[in-house]
């Protein structure tokens, strides 16, 4: 049975920590069973895998497809029936894993929304890790297809941020998505640790078709091709389905090879890649002459597990901005087929890179449909502090004495933990407040991180009611080991500025 694991990232890339995960490293695992996925010329037929002495493990109903576990020696069984066309390992696929405020202004959304296009009225499938209840999310339906649970609520975290970034509501509070009035769907095809098996996946694609998705956001991916997975996403996109994908965190520093992942590499599927807020390209987006479109993916903010939101990069953040778009672009385009609607994203770019279409941008970074007016709405107010981890041993701020006439601030940064294991999460909490120890709403906090080699990562947010502003950070088992050192520096109109410092470690 092969595992795939994909590229993940968080806010390593920008980070400077090592995390350039490949999407596809691949184990083997020793069973006298195996689980495969039959691909059939024609109708699909059980008999073909009782003759193998296997058992059927899911039907679908929009492929010729079978999920079954046979003994590894009667594979060769399946595969000599003249009714089957191919015979696939279930491999198991995992996760391609920041802030909305930039993002969702970087592609234009509140011109949008301006004109009233919101996505109001679009279905959104998310095959993902589920969707977990979330006050900033509303989540119309969903189902579950892991062998461990029958529901559809998130237990890892992505797919939660993976939806906020499509849909998360336009309601004053947290943060806003793309097309925050659209009706999301959880489909839930990958388990806790954001790994799960091939035939899951494709029955949630499979859902999706019978339950009538309009476009379905796949934020996951694999090296390895599939038969089976190519026939449900061109069945979906045959159907009137918009399907998205990730493109892979596969990238190379010079992005000279192909390393776009499946499904996104498929034709009926919209590969996405990923830049910064610089319009750059960061290294560990794939590249390939399938990358179709760009758009946000690095240090992207979004809902989260236990009401809380955190930043992550990542192609799993690019794909559902341009889901939202697409969502955006039906709404103001009604009659328009599928494929009128994917070129239309592909016209409304701003073209990135070298003249014309390319391996690193596609035809470029996306843009919202533009209505009746060009007006900018006011960004969403940032994170409430009932969403933040609890923090420990905080370093207190020395205030800067500047001139006597402007009033105080005072700073303080911490994290909830002071060693963490390579792979756990880091909060990184700062707390502002004027000399009398009243909270700031509305102050500006510039982090700065220090790696162990020197590299600094810079990060920028903005305190909310309780005076707070925190992000959180996956590491992984690659990252670099040592001492971090974080710098929160507050500035706010009238006020004198403050600093505050603090370190944690990574072993």
């Amino acid at each position: 049975m092969k595992k795939i694991i994909s590229a993940v990232t968080f806010l390593l890339v920008a980070f400077g920590f090592t995390a350039n995960v490949n999407a596809a490293v691949v184990t083997s695992v020793s069973t006298s069973n195996e689980r495969v996925i039959v691909v059939f010329k024609n109708k699909a037929d059980k008999n073909v895998v009782s003759r193998a002495r296997g058992n059927v493990r899911r039907e679908y109903k929009n492929a010729n497809v079978l999920s079954v576990s046979v003994p590894t020696t009667a594979i060769k069984v399946l595969k000599d029936d003249p009714n089957v066309l191919a015979v696939e390992q279930d491999i198991i696929v995992k996760t391609n894993s920041q802030t909305v405020d930039w993002g969702v202004n970087k592609i234009q959304a509140p011109t949008a929304w301006s004109s009233s296009y919101t996505g109001k009225g679009v279905k959104i499938g998310i095959v993902d890790t589920g969707i977990a209840n979330h006050e900033d999310l509303s989540v119309a339906g969903g189902a579950a297809f892991t062998s461990y649970t029958t529901s559809y609520l998130d237990d890892n975290g992505h797919g939660t941020h993976v939806a906020g970034i499509i849909g998360a509501k336009n309601n004053g509070y947290g943060i806003v998505g793309v097309a925050n009035e659209a009706s999301l769907y959880a489909i839930k095809v990958l388990g806790n640790d954001g790994a799960g098996y091939l035939s899951d996946i494709i029955a949630g694609i499979d859902w999706c078709i019978t339950n009538k998705m309009d476009i379905i956001n796949l934020s996951l991916g694999s090296s390895v091709p599939s038969t089976a997975l190519q026939q449900e996403v061109d069945k979906a996109y045959n159907q009137g389905i918009l399907v998205v994908a990730a493109a892979g965190n596969d990238g190379t520093s010079d992005g000279s090879t192909d390393t776009v992942d499946y499904p996104a590499k498929y034709s009926s599927v919209i590969a996405v890649a990923a830049i910064d807020s610089n319009n750059k390209r960061p290294s560990f987006s794939s590249t390939g002459n399938t990358v179709e479109v760009a758009a946000p993916g690095v240090n992207v903010l979004s809902t989260y597990l236990n009401n809380k939101y955190v930043s992550m990069s990542g192609t799993s953040m690019s794909a559902p901005f341009v889901t939202g778009d697409l969502a955006l672009l039906k709404q103001a385009n009604p009659g328009l087929s599928p494929n009128q609607l994917r070129a239309k994203l592909n016209e409304n770019v701003i073209d990135l890179g070298i003249s014309g279409k390319d391996s690193w941008y596609g035809y470029g970074l996306i843009q919202a449909p533009k209505g009746q007016t060009s007006t900018v709405t006011q960004p969403i107010s940032t994170i409430p502090t009932n969403t933040q981890p609890v923090t420990t041993q905080p370093v207190v701020s020395q205030p800067v004495t500047t001139q006597p006439s402007k009033l105080g601030t005072r700073t303080v940064v911490s994290t909830n933990k002071a060693y963490y294991l390579a792979g756990d999460i880091i909060y990184i909490k700062a707390k502002v407040t004027d000399t009398s120890g009243k909270a700031i709403q509305g102050a500006a906090v510039k982090f700065s991180i220090t790696s162990p080699k020197g590299v600094v990562t810079i990060y920028k947010g903005m305190t909310d009611r309780y005076g707070e502003a925190f992000f959180g950070i996956l590491t992984y088992r690659i990252t670099g080991k040592g001492t971090y050192k974080v710098l929160a520096e507050t500035t706010y109109s009238s006020y004198m500025t403050s600093s505050s410092n603090t370190a944690f470690q990574i072993y």
